[in-house]
């Protein structure tokens, strides 16, 4: 959004809560009731209210306020620690990868001096199957996120699952299901907007079937990942504990990913959100009431009612803020999108094998510019 022009800031509809159609409605209620309350007055009927002192309401507008603001700092929290940890993932597999690259680079290039092509089809073999292997890592890593507990509880509710273990088993009996994909050949950035993931090769049928078969996609592939990275171990020529890097960054990805999974798969707390959203009607019965007597305008007073509907029911309910921020891992427009982190991604893992790197980094050795090119074009 344009947030250096105040006047399109304000006008801006694209995720926002104060103009859609449910919230302007609650808000016109409540101001056309002020107005009633006001020609009641007005017209003397004998069973127009009278408050003669604002304690109550002012009580319960500070219960109101305190809960509404601290639920919207916890959702602040949740959204903030979702971005963070996110990052946090994404930079970790990236770093594993970059630096398996650089070590199987350096061993191809001393194999290439020693004549050993065997050597090189293998590591060119090693990173083919890595790189791809990264790539359905980050599919599954974001295709798990989106589709988290959070995401899934409006649907089930009306199956009648009433627990986490319950939606866990109504996921299991549905059976594995592929996320979309596109190879990275096929994919045009005009078309990004699309919930297909990049990728560099589809899985083959004997991956589905294994992963088919398995409760957690994501630690599968990361599984084949540290396979690979041990299968090569002995042959790439850097020394052990410095290939212990690696696994180590890999470790640390998972830990973003798991704190990621921490925010998508566990709500709100119920009781919390139910309370507040039964205070929170109870003072907008109210609104037309206490703010119509204490202003005795036709005009002021029913203005008023609309913008104090509408200041707090869309930082709470059904229409507001906190929501959205609670479950950061969705397809409303205010959520993080982690379709785009993916691409980001897969961009670095195609950066790190583009040929013109190795012309960068061995200027001067003999052979280089025939080195191939792991990238789809």
């Amino acid at each position: 959004y344009n947030k250096s022009c105040l006047g399109l800031l304000y006008l801006e509809r694209r995720g926002s809560v104060f103009y859609r159609l449910d919230s302007l409605f609650g808000g016109l209620l409540v101001a056309t009731l002020g107005g009633l309350v006001q020609y009641s007055r007005d017209h003397g009927w004998e069973y127009a209210p009278d408050i003669h002192h604002h304690y109550g309401f002012q009580a319960l507008a500070a219960g109101v306020t305190f809960a509404i603001v601290f639920r919207t700092q916890l959702a602040w929290n949740r959204y903030w620690e979702a971005v963070t940890q996110l990052h946090f993932m994404y930079s970790k597999y990236a770093d594993a990868y970059q630096q398996f690259y650089a070590f199987a680079e350096v061993t191809k290039h001393h194999a290439r001096k020693n004549n050993d092509e065997e050597k090189v089809e293998m590591i060119e073999e090693k990173q083919r199957r890595l790189r791809a292997n990264f790539a359905l890592l980050s599919t599954f890593s974001a295709d798990r996120l989106s589709n988290g507990d959070n995401q899934r509880m409006e649907e089930l509710h009306a199956h009648r699952i009433r627990s986490r273990a319950a939606m866990r088993v109504d996921k299991e009996w549905k059976g594995f299901q592929l996320p979309e994909m596109v190879e990275r050949g096929e994919f045009q950035r005009s078309q990004i907007d699309g919930q297909a993931f990049v990728v560099f090769e589809r899985p083959t049928r004997e991956q589905i079937q294994v992963l088919s078969r398995t409760f957690d996609a994501v630690s599968t592939v990361m599984y084949w990942i540290i396979w690979d990275l041990v299968d090569c171990i002995k042959d790439l020529d850097v020394p052990p504990p410095i290939q212990s890097r690696m696994y180590q960054e890999l470790s640390n990805g998972m830990l973003g990913f798991y704190n990621c999974l921490k925010i998508a798969d566990v709500p709100f707390p119920l009781p919390y959100a139910q309370l507040l959203g039964l205070l929170l009607i109870a003072f907008s019965c109210l609104i037309p009431f206490y703010v119509i007597i204490f202003t005795s305008s036709a005009v002021i007073g029913p203005i008023l009612c609309f913008f104090l509907f509408e200041s707090l029911w869309c930082l709470n309910e059904d229409w507001q803020v906190a929501k959205e921020l609670e479950n950061p891992f969705g397809q409303d427009l205010n959520d993080i999108s982690v379709l785009d982190f993916h691409i980001r991604f897969v961009d670095v893992l195609e950066d790190v094998g583009l040929s013109e790197q190795n012309l960068v980094l061995w200027p001067h050795s003999p052979g280089v510019s025939g080195c191939k090119e792991l990238v789809i074009s």
